[in-house]
């Protein structure tokens, strides 16, 4: 992208007398100007906490508007550590967000356990008692489209306008710094890797839905089978069989539900592949098992709300920078998930908070060092959670042929990846990660698995193996 002008942020005015201003404190002006390119959650999210750290923002979107349409996601407590730097946000995502209960069952029908909150470190059924003895991270579910309005709403309270409608072309090195949150298939790749990153078909695709709840509840069947819990909680259920599963759930004022399927059938990657309740219905015909009320589920979405993509994979990219180190990539530019993973959103707000931390500590005069060395202090980590993307699905795939004292349906999801503060991480280990890249310094990352020392790893390693039967072995501690 052409340097362009990044406008100063403006003066915010005072709040009035006896109001508690909702911004958090914001540190003095770096003179650093960025562009961000990219209005998703990393995007927006990478602006305000730039915004913070007194760097100078602008922020372009190739959509004509913000998003209003889409489903859901988790973040988990890594990310939410970040809003509550924001007061006002802090309060909104509390109340736009929600925790359902889960139940998991096999796709025979059969109760592997629930319901109970998704706990992260946890794949028993706890008491309250243990709850109220040993509380464990919350995981906030989230509609897309709320999420992003809280996002853009707190830009315009900071003076930042997402610009909409900007199609870039290309990118080039002659700005302060380009922060490509450009997502998967962008144009930042050829600058960062000199080439556009391959994706590959895993045998996958999932069809995803979300439409106002109370066009489900018309059907009593629904209510019944989805019902809110008497703690007030709304309920999720996810259901597992040979290579499917399947999350049916509710919240306040939606209804969404996910297929995972098999599809070996060759086809070009689409975000817009919209389908109707018969398609999906022709596919649960063959499922053995699949429950009724499921159909009932999906034939009362109304048309064009079906969304069916082929799951594709793209290999972990240790570059995410370019080779002056003025362009560098984040979200899901730099690293694509399994949905199994449940880590997209999360990640993404991570290198945002990572890379504005980093440009502080760097400061106007050293920010290619700084690139590099979030990329340095990111990389592995994500490489992880891609990794136990995949591995998530095979465990909860296999969960239907163990007897439910032994499934852990929910996968290895430790305090590794929820204990993490990205921003405290890269302030501690700046210094040592650029002595590193500098001059060849000892350094290694403590944000994986403890006890893992990281290795590269391939998809095609991983099938290769599962096809001989080998289970996948990870050493250390992922649990």
């Amino acid at each position: 992208m052409p340097s362009l002008p990044v406008p100063e942020t403006p003066a915010q005015p005072l709040p009035e007398s006896g109001l508690v201003c909702d911004l958090p404190e914001r540190l003095p002006e770096s003179q650093i100007s960025i562009l961000i390119v990219g209005g998703g959650v990393a995007g927006l999210f990478a602006a305000l906490e730039c915004w913070r750290k007194g760097h100078n923002v602008r922020i372009i979107e190739r959509s004509p508007s913000r998003s209003v349409s889409g489903d859901g996601f988790s973040i988990s407590t890594s990310a939410i550590r970040a809003l509550q730097k924001w007061p006002q946000m802090a309060e909104e995502n509390e109340r736009i967000s929600y925790e359902p209960w889960v139940s998991w069952h096999k796709i025979t029908g059969e109760m592997i356990s629930g319901p109970a909150p998704f706990q992260l470190n946890q794949s028993k059924n706890p008491d309250q008692k243990d709850l109220e003895e040993k509380p464990v991270p919350k995981v906030y579910r989230h509609s897309r489209p709320k999420m992003h309005k809280m996002l853009c709403d707190q830009l315009e309270r900071v003076g930042i306008i997402v610009e909409y409608g900007k199609q870039v072309v290309e990118y080039y090195e002659d700005a302060d710094l380009v922060i490509a949150a450009d997502g998967v298939g962008g144009k930042s790749s050829r600058i960062t890797l000199g080439r556009e990153v391959p994706a590959r078909p895993i045998g996958y695709s999932i069809y995803r839905a979300s439409y106002p709840l109370d066009q489900a509840l018309c059907d009593l069947i629904l209510d019944e089978k989805l019902p809110v819990m008497e703690n007030g909680m709304p309920s999720s259920q996810i259901w597992l069989g040979e290579d499917v599963h399947a999350v049916f759930g509710r919240s306040a004022d939606e209804m969404t539900w996910y297929l995972t399927y098999p599809n070996h059938e060759q086809g070009k990657e689409s975000w817009s592949h919209w389908v109707e309740p018969e398609t999906v219905l022709k596919t649960t015909a063959i499922i053995k098992g699949w429950p009724k009320f499921a159909n009932r589920l999906i034939q009362a979405t109304p048309k064009g709300r079906i969304h069916d993509f082929k799951l594709m994979w793209r290999e972990p990219q240790p570059c995410w920078t370019s080779a002056g180190g003025r362009v560098v990539q984040i979200g899901d530019a730099a690293h694509t998930f399994h949905p199994s993973s449940g880590q997209g959103a999360t990640q993404g707000m991570e290198d945002a908070v990572s890379i504005a931390a980093c440009l502080q500590m760097a400061g106007k005069d050293n920010i290619p060092w700084a690139t590099r060395v979030h990329n340095k202090l990111r990389f592995e980590r994500v490489s992880c959670l891609q990794l136990l993307g995949v591995v998530n699905q095979e465990i909860r795939h296999r969960s239907v042929n163990a007897q439910p004292s032994q499934t852990k349906p929910i996968g290895l999801l430790g305090a590794w990846i929820w204990e993490h503060d990205p921003e405290q991480y890269a302030i501690e280990n700046y210094d040592k990660a650029m002595k590193h890249l500098a001059d060849g310094c000892s350094f290694q990352n403590n944000n994986t698995p403890h006890g893992y020392s990281y290795r590269p790893w391939t998809l095609d390693e991983l099938l290769s193996d599962k096809e001989m039967g080998k289970k996948i072995v990870l050493e250390g501690d992922w649990e």
